[in-house]
């Protein structure tokens, strides 16, 4: 088993081909590559990795082809989220049956749920398993959720839970949640964009969807940024934040990430599901190579 802590784990593209259905063989090439980078895990099938726009047997093929193309060689956690309970409960036995190291998930989705609920819904996720189970605290998905001491303890009674993949801004909360655990969570900053920023509340690692260009540059600069050169870390936020903001304002976010890709690795992740990039443009490789050489440049050495 390995150590589900620290440094930087891509949030994986599921690669699909021309005809829209998972392209296996690019799945293993994009394992090897993190691998060979020695990043600090694979995060599979989230929202990145288009989990919730395949079906089950999909998942399940996905999940079994990352699990043996890492031969152990890097760690990979499932994300299991699904409409009902009993399909994420069947998709977290089947990511331990197959030897994947953890799973995850999004909060109850499309109805609204409670606080009790919510928590209800975890309790049969992390029972389902002996898998570390870490939830998602996901704030664009607007969960009702208590305030920070209680949401603290009552995340701790989750069966299994070894800490949570946090997406959000506030900052502020990941340091109470840091701090009324006792540390006992291993929290995931969820946001590229606060990478560092995370750190300092707590934030034991990163996963994030811009990790799959520059995962080695990124966990440098955090590592740097922890291990005392402020500046170091400073200086290379400022330029991954405004190239994030570049992509994520273009209106064309996946058309960029496939052609980063296939720029920068040769590895050609396809298309995504529809309804996602329906109305994207193409970019112009010029600009696509100058944002790849903008982080690049910016990353401590």
């Amino acid at each position: 088993m390995h150590v589900l802590t620290g440094r930087v784990w891509p949030a994986m593209f599921t690669p699909l081909d021309a005809s829209g259905e998972p392209n296996l063989r690019a799945v293993e090439r994009l394992v090897d590559l993190f691998a060979e980078q020695q990043l600090g895990g694979l995060f599979i099938l989230g929202t990145t990795g288009q989990g919730l726009l395949l079906n089950f047997d999909e998942r399940r093929r996905v999940a079994e082809r990352v699990v043996e193309a890492s031969a152990g060689r890097i760690a990979i956690m499932v994300h299991i989220g699904a409409l009902a309970t009993r399909d994420a409960v069947a998709l977290a036995r089947h990511a331990a049956e197959i030897g994947a190291d953890a799973v995850s998930s999004v909060p109850p989705i499309y109805y609204p749920t409670s606080t009790e609920a919510t928590f209800e819904h975890y309790r049969a996720l992390g029972a389902a398993t002996d898998l570390p189970f870490f939830p998602y605290h996901a704030a664009f998905l607007r969960q009702s959720l208590p305030g920070p001491a209680e949401y603290a303890e009552r995340l701790l009674e989750i069966p299994h839970i070894a800490g949570m993949k946090f997406t959000d801004h506030d900052l502020y909360l990941l340091g109470l949640l840091h701090h009324n655990t006792s540390g006992r969570l291993h929290i995931f900053s969820g946001a590229d964009e606060l990478l560092c920023h995370a750190a300092m509340s707590g934030a034991v690692g990163a996963v994030g969807t811009f990790y799959n260009q520059w995962g080695p540059a990124c966990q440098r600069a955090r590592a740097a940024f922890v291990g005392g050169d402020f500046d170091a870390g400073r200086r290379f936020m400022l330029a991954f934040q405004q190239v994030i903001h570049r992509v994520l304002s273009s209106g064309s976010m996946w058309a960029f990430h496939r052609a980063s890709m296939q720029l920068k690795y040769d590895i050609d992740i396809g298309p995504p599901r529809q309804p996602l990039a329906m109305t994207e443009r193409s970019w112009d490789d010029a600009e696509v190579e100058r944002l790849l050489e903008t982080v690049e440049t910016a990353a401590p050495r």
